[in-house]
């Protein structure tokens, strides 16, 4: 039990504390100039130029969104670029949607989102009750872990995908009426995110058949690409079932120490089956060496989970892999996508990460 509390109080740890400014690449940027048909690298010292934060300036707010429907809030954050005296013309701003773990909260992936927005994304950040925060806050430390494993419910998962779809509908009515996070946004264009549960929320709504769900696919034809942090097949049966009718493009992002968290059974070998088992074509999978759970939900260390350099590194590698990916997925920058396939990405992460393609 002891060991089982450990664990959880590491996870709320890190969950529990959201990054709200970007994280700053000071490094000079020395980038080689090559023939278009060529694979480009381009580094800041050991680090890509993806990594490197974008031109705008970002700014955030919160907000909570009431689904009348289901009866139901669903409180946002969202980072978008400050256009104020920087030219940006209408639809110019893909939309990317994140996913919290479980005991999370609408500050989840704060570190991905800052920095996607900057870069001219509009990012928000959902926050699901039923499977948030509230699992944990003012609880008994020894009802914690119970808590938690409870909330691993079929109704807190559709509830969940009923969050995105209704999201989703409301950045097309926000982006209609030119309300200021979204004056800019392009809800023709939009990404799917999300960190543990919350990818299993994303690979919900990209196409995923699960048995929580009896063999039903929560699919939203409006997302164009997803990107899964710490993403897991939670039944390890029919896998190709499951998952094979995943279509559009999907990044898979772990670590060889992202493992079982609540005594789940999970192995850091678990988390690459859905991209084993998806459909070909722009499927990608990064495996970071020591990357934990913990490092991929985008938020602040605390001091219970001191920041090592290795997590910089990782966090950085991320930074820089994902803005490549949305580049090519939803702004269809071929240069980001040769860099993605090519050889670019490869180069800047560690000679004992594994990057895979398909």
């Amino acid at each position: 039990m002891k060991r089982n509390l450990s664990m959880v109080f590491k996870y709320l740890a890190i969950v529990a504390v959201s990054c709200l400014l970007a994280v700053g690449i000071s490094n000079r940027l020395a980038a080689a100039q090559e023939p278009e048909s060529s694979t480009r690298v381009a580094s800041v010292g050991e680090n890509s130029v993806y990594a490197m934060s974008g031109k705008y300036k970002v700014e955030s707010s919160l907000a909570v969104w009431r689904d009348g429907t289901r009866a139901r809030d669903v409180p946002v954050k969202l980072y978008y670029p400050a256009i104020n005296g920087t030219a940006a013309t209408p639809a110019e701003f893909p939309v990317i949607l994140f996913s919290h773990g479980l005991g999370g909260n609408r500050e989840g992936g704060a570190r991905w989102a800052t920095h996607w927005a900057s870069h001219g994304f509009v990012v928000v950040a959902l926050q699901h009750g039923g499977s948030d925060e509230a699992l944990w806050k003012g609880v008994a430390p020894a009802e914690i872990a119970n808590r938690m494993k409870a909330a691993m419910t079929v109704a807190n998962f559709a509830s969940r995908v009923g969050d995105v779809h209704f999201v989703i509908d409301e950045v097309i009515r926000r982006a209609a009426s030119d309300e200021k996070a979204f004056a800019k946004a392009d809800p023709t264009r939009i990404g799917m995110s999300g960190h543990s549960f919350g990818a299993q929320t994303t690979f919900a709504v990209v196409g995923q058949k699960s048995t929580l769900t009896n063999q039903k696919s929560g699919l939203d034809p409006r997302i164009a690409a997803a990107i899964a942090f710490s993403p897991n097949a939670r039944n390890k049966s029919n896998l190709r079932s499951q998952f094979g009718d995943i279509k559009l493009p999907v990044f898979s992002i772990t670590g060889s120490a992202d493992g079982s968290i609540l005594d789940d059974g999970t192995l850091p070998e678990h988390r690459r089956l859905p991209f084993e088992n998806m459909a070909t074509g722009q499927k990608y999978l990064v495996i970071f060496n020591e990357g934990d759970h913990m490092v991929f939900g985008g938020h602040a260390f605390s001091t219970r989970r001191p920041e090592t350099a290795r997590d910089k590194k990782i966090q950085i590698d991320v930074m820089s892999g994902t803005l490549a990916f949305w580049n090519a997925m939803l702004k269809h920058d071929a240069s980001a996508r040769r860099w993605l396939e090519r050889g670019g990405f490869k180069a800047t992460i560690g000679d004992t990460d594994i990057f895979d393609q398909k």
